[in-house]
């Protein structure tokens, strides 16, 4: 049975992935070494949840070739994660990828791609320490779901529990779907349900005839409040949109306790920024290279639609 390998590293649109023949996965999982697997607690090594390069997902599609092996693994430098599980790996996989390279698919348009992916597994590397460090301090922010006096009383809490515990959830949902609140396992873009998806990402503004991401969700329903200037919003509750020139973009929303939260692609979400920290208000939170802040907008329950592609691949 094939197995997909996937590179982690966007937050709206599909990750690039390639599919292994026999002999490639022989050779993957030979570099492929891991101890084994145990629940995660606080004191785990926190999955990666940062915008840019976050791992490599090694996924058994059909039946598996390797018995003791989960259908999912997410490989991080000197981690792997799967289902609510975690393991200290040897480093180093990332040059399988590399070997293999030209098999990436759904990387058309991204120029010098392979340079790219270079510059952000190097950013992750360099920041990983600080990352880490900050996120044990900052670890009751992940049970502060639940406060007696809301400050956006029309916002929906974190919640992270609803989209990071089922991994099938977790992969098929994106930045969009959680942003919005609004499930559809189909790893949501921005214009999709409206047949006005985007088709622009250099920046949050596009020259006429063209759509970003920005346009293709106020198509979808979404209201922009560009002057909102981070204060909560009724009805519904506030969202941000930001842009990763030319590659991607990225959503956050406002919760009930007026801090923000976010999920990068299909990784779980997180109330943290890039640096590990609290994010209060999205344009000034570390957002690694999604340094366009394009608007906020309002979400009203009932009053929009969002869909994507069924399978992100």
């Amino acid at each position: 049975m094939p197995v997909k390998l996937t590179l982690s590293m966007f937050s709206g649109r599909t990750d690039p992935y390639m599919i292994l023949d026999d002999a490639a996965t022989k050779e993957l999982f030979k570099k492929l070494k891991f101890s084994t697997l145990k629940r995660q607690t606080e004191k785990t090594t926190p999955f990666p949840s940062v915008l840019g390069y976050r791992g490599l997902m090694i996924e058994q599609q059909g039946k598996k070739l390797v018995a003791d092996m989960p259908q999912k693994l997410h490989y991080a430098h000197d981690m792997v994660y799967a289902e609510g599980k975690a393991a200290k790996a040897e480093g180093g996989l990332e040059s399988f990828l590399f070997d293999n390279f030209r098999g990436l698919k759904e990387v058309k348009g991204l120029p010098d791609f392979r340079r790219t992916t270079e510059k952000l597994m190097k950013e992750y590397l360099d920041k990983r320490s600080l990352y880490i460090e900050n996120y044990y301090k900052n670890i009751d922010l992940f049970r502060d779901d639940i406060i007696l006096r809301p400050v956006c009383p029309c916002s929906p809490p974190a919640d992270l529990a609803a989209w990071n515990t089922d991994w099938n959830i977790t992969s098929n949902n994106n930045c969009y779907n959680y942003a919005s609140n609004y499930r559809t396992d189909t790893y949501g873009q921005p214009g999709r349900a409206s047949g006005q998806q985007w088709n622009n990402l250099s920046a949050c503004n596009v020259p006429a005839g063209q759509i970003s991401a920005k346009m293709g969700a106020v198509a979808d329903g979404l209201i922009d409040k560009p002057n909102q200037d981070n204060k909560c919003i009724s009805p519904g509750h506030l969202v941000a949109l930001v842009n990763y020139p030319n590659n991607d973009y990225h959503w956050y929303r406002k919760g009930s306790n007026g801090k923000w939260s976010h999920k990068m692609g299909g990784s779980p979400a997180t109330v943290l920024d890039n640096s590990g920290n609290a994010i209060t208000d999205p344009r000034t939170a570390d957002r690694g290279n999604y340094t366009g802040f394009c608007t906020f907008m309002q979400v009203i329950h009932g009053h929009f639609k969002i869909d994507g592609w069924g399978d992100p691949h």
